[in-house]
């Protein structure tokens, strides 16, 4: 088979070693949630960066060898999201001080990143679905990005909703003594859906600017485009919401954790039965 990894040695240790340390980050930020353990607490953080570094070299050295280019296909976009989760998630963490949620955004990162690494040990290089262009490479980043957002929307949601209902019964257990507090959950929320819904609106203009310039055409009722453009809506909705109409954030959660568990259902499922985001046609 020809498969890019195997005829690589450094790539294929790569590929194992990114997934080990992922793995391994996630074990130390929830030794530190659940036990508090003085040794994770001291060693997580440059964990972390190693982690984030040895991904960018993994990838770099992925696309820079000849024949091969990072493509639309679910299995390179499980590993770029885990990419961007991760780091999203480590400028937070240098800015506001706090690591109270990393076990719970690492942890859906590394499961990302092992899926797409075993995938991708697995997968022939064929070369489906490469890009080329600054719009394509804008609508991949963009939406990377965005599903990174609607993650993160949808983790702080379940976090929120699980310490609400800790405070509303009284009992002030692990999560109330080690999360932060309903109001940081609210905050951090809404700014993930904010950016959530920038970069999904930057995925939609430069998908249709490249679908200009190459003459290629995507249907609007093709399944993907259409489910795209629904998480949009709701999620552009939302933003208003809260203010208009003065909806909590506790309702509006639940159809943040809704289409979280879609999007990754849907990435997955992908994954497996097919190769690529659209269907082109000239």
């Amino acid at each position: 088979m020809n498969n890019i990894l195997f005829n690589n040695l450094p790539l294929l240790v790569l590929n194992q070693v990114v997934s080990l340390l992922y793995l391994s980050t996630t074990f130390l930020y929830g030794a530190h949630f659940f036990k508090d353990s003085e040794f994770a607490k001291t060693y997580k953080q440059p964990l972390l960066a190693l982690t984030v570094l040895t991904h960018v070299v993994y990838l770099g050295l992925l696309t820079s060898l000849e024949g091969y280019k990072i493509s639309y296909s679910t299995v390179n976009l499980m590993t770029m999201v885990a990419l961007t989760l991760t780091i999203t998630y480590l400028f937070i963490e240098f800015t506001t001080k706090s690591d109270k949620t990393g076990f719970f955004v690492i942890a859906f990162a590394a499961g990302a990143q092992l899926i797409s690494s075993i995938l991708t040990a697995q997968l022939p290089n064929t070369g489906v679905g490469t890009f080329n262009g600054i719009g394509m490479g804008v609508h991949i980043i963009a939406s990377i990005f965005g599903f990174s957002a609607i993650a993160i929307a949808g983790l702080y949601s379940i976090l929120y909703l699980l310490l609400f209902r800790q405070i509303e019964q009284n009992r002030f257990e692990l999560l109330f003594q080690r999360l932060p507090n309903l109001e940081m959950l609210e905050k951090l929320t809404m700014h993930a859906v904010s950016f959530g819904f920038l970069f999904l609106s930057i995925t939609l203009f430069a998908g249709m600017m490249e679908q200009q310039a190459s003459g290629q055409t995507i249907s609007l009722l093709e399944p993907k485009l259409f489910t795209l453009i629904v998480i949009w809506l709701l999620y552009g909705t939302s933003i208003f919401i809260k203010p208009i109409i003065g909806w909590d954030i506790k309702h509006m959660a639940y159809l943040f954790i809704v289409l979280f568990v879609f999007i990754t259902l849907l990435i997955v499922l992908m994954t497996f039965f097919s190769p690529t985001f659209h269907k082109l046609t000239l």
